[in-house]
């Protein structure tokens, strides 16, 4: 029986992803996405339009369903599986963006395995969005 050895966490590689096709580029200053090792961190996303740079739609299902449509972009880029999403954190502007947003989610996410997901409803979002989600999965 072989022991596998973990390397030391100092020793294990990071990417970052400064720039993506699949993302409309960061208005401040952060990385999309981050590869530790095998874990993926990708930062809070809002429904902005790659192309254009705005926000997809005005409402909280519109923004989740582009959200969702970014992601999947961006794993597909990255040669990453949407099945490896193990954590989704969800910042929603008031309760009445929630349920747009659980709607679009039940719909994405009714071929996929369930990720692990905290829910937050805020105040406000950056640049006006309805919805912001944050991802992490495990490649």
């Amino acid at each position: 029986m072989q022991t596998q050895v973990k390397k030391p966490i100092s020793q294990v590689p990071i990417q970052r992803i400064e720039r993506s096709d699949a993302l409309p580029p960061p208005r401040f200053r952060y990385s999309p996405a981050v590869r530790v090792g095998s874990d993926v961190y990708v930062s809070g996303l809002v429904g902005l339009d790659p192309a254009t740079g705005a926000l997809a739609d005005a409402t909280a299902a519109g923004q989740t369903r582009q959200i969702l449509r970014n992601l999947q972009a961006l794993c597909a880029e990255q040669g990453w599986s949407l099945e490896r999403i193990v954590l989704a954190r969800v910042y929603c502007a008031g309760p009445a963006a929630a349920e747009g947003m659980n709607e679009v989610w039940s719909e994405f996410f009714e071929q996929l395995a369930l990720p692990a997901r905290t829910f937050t409803v805020v105040q406000a979002l950056p640049l006006g969005a309805a919805v912001e989600i944050e991802f992490q999965l495990s490649i």
